[in-house]
């Protein structure tokens, strides 16, 4: 091309990255064909948004239904109500004898005879001998014998249709009470216990802990299974006394109608509250009956252990581990005869021996 230069053939079809070199004239070099960018400096880079966040798969919340029942009960003669959140399906405390709240006898003894009563003969001033015995019987030996005691011996055991007076021959309540020991100790004593061995360490009292402590095991533990004692609890008579639903006990002034919490016992407590609560709202169903629609209720467990003697003379003792029921009134739980104390295991003694 007249008047061109070879740089004007060879950087016009190069700009491109196209270029070819079959076209140039004989005697000119071609470049290599490489595509030319402008320097960094000259880039103008767009902005950029900031990476977003990974959308999680979708998922519903969960949602707890709150669902109470409240009830408030009447006021007592001292002022004392009660607060539920869900409706009571018992109420053991409607079936309390006024008995079992004071532990004052009822017992009232014969009074003593005057000069001019001194000469009667029985069966005065009663009806017959039969009566006369009795009321004797009871206004003498042991105060403890109350007139609530003395109904139910005539209701439950004399009057019963299987009593034959005739049985109590030559009877004798310590030789009847050996025989009911002796029946408890090979039956009711052994029912549901188990025995193993546990392993204990005992540290070798060496300084700086240079040796590991030795391992022991000792044999004759024998305990029950937790869940076979509350079971056990459950289906006896006792288990009517328990409380079942939670309650706040309130105390109103006469004066002011100030209300103030009361505390006295277990099933009356902040935390009792809550827990069953939480119970009745979140607790799942048990997995062999999804649709089961029975009263979900707490067992509040309490424990206690203490060395026991067996015998007023002699070494003879065990050292139990006691289980009682928080759902039980303190007053009857604490009165030895109610049978409210559950034994769930025996600690065998250890025997120290020097080395």
């Amino acid at each position: 091309m007249p008047g061109a230069y070879p740089e004007d053939l060879i950087m016009g079809p190069l700009a491109t990255g196209t270029a070819d070199t079959s076209a140039l004239p004989a005697g000119s070099v071609a470049q290599s064909r490489r595509t030319r960018r402008a320097p960094a400096q000259f880039q103008d880079l767009l902005p950029e948004p900031p990476v977003p966040a990974p959308v999680p798969p979708p998922r519903l919340p969960a949602v707890y239904l709150m669902v109470t029942n409240p009830l408030e009960t009447a006021l007592n003669s001292f002022g004392l109500f009660r607060k539920y959140l869900f409706h009571p399906s018992h109420d053991p405390d409607s079936f309390v004898n006024p008995t079992d709240l004071s532990n004052l006898t009822t017992n009232t003894p014969l009074p003593p005879p005057s000069t001019g009563e001194m000469n009667r003969d029985p069966p005065w001033p009663f009806s017959n001998m039969s009566v006369w015995r009795l009321m004797h019987w009871m206004s003498t030996g042991s105060a403890s014998k109350s007139e609530g005691e003395v109904d139910r011996l005539v209701s439950s055991v004399l009057n019963a249709p299987d009593f034959c007076a005739g049985d109590l021959h030559n009877f004798n309540a310590h030789r009847e009470n050996s025989r009911l020991d002796a029946a408890n100790k090979s039956t009711h004593l052994e029912d549901g216990f188990q025995a193993t061995a546990i392993t204990i360490k005992v540290p070798t009292g060496e300084p700086d802990n240079r040796s590991a402590p030795r391992t022991f095991s000792i044999p004759g533990l024998r305990y029950r299974k937790l869940l076979n004692v509350i079971k056990a609890a459950f289906q006896e008579p006792l288990s009517h006394q328990f409380h079942l639903t939670p309650f706040s006990l309130m105390h109103r002034s006469p004066i002011t109608n100030e209300e103030q919490r009361v505390y006295g016992e277990l099933y009356n407590s902040d935390e009792f509250i809550e827990e069953h609560k939480r119970v009745q709202n979140r607790s799942p169903p048990p997995p062999d009956n999804p649709m089961c629609k029975l009263e979900k209720v707490i067992a509040a467990l309490m424990f206690w252990s203490d060395s026991t003697h067996l015998a007023n003379f002699g070494t003879a003792k065990l050292w139990p581990i006691y289980l009682f029921f928080g759902n039980l009134s303190k007053y009857i739980r604490s009165r030895p005869s109610s049978g409210a104390c559950n034994h769930l295991a025996y600690i065998p003694s250890v025997r120290v021996l020097s080395i």
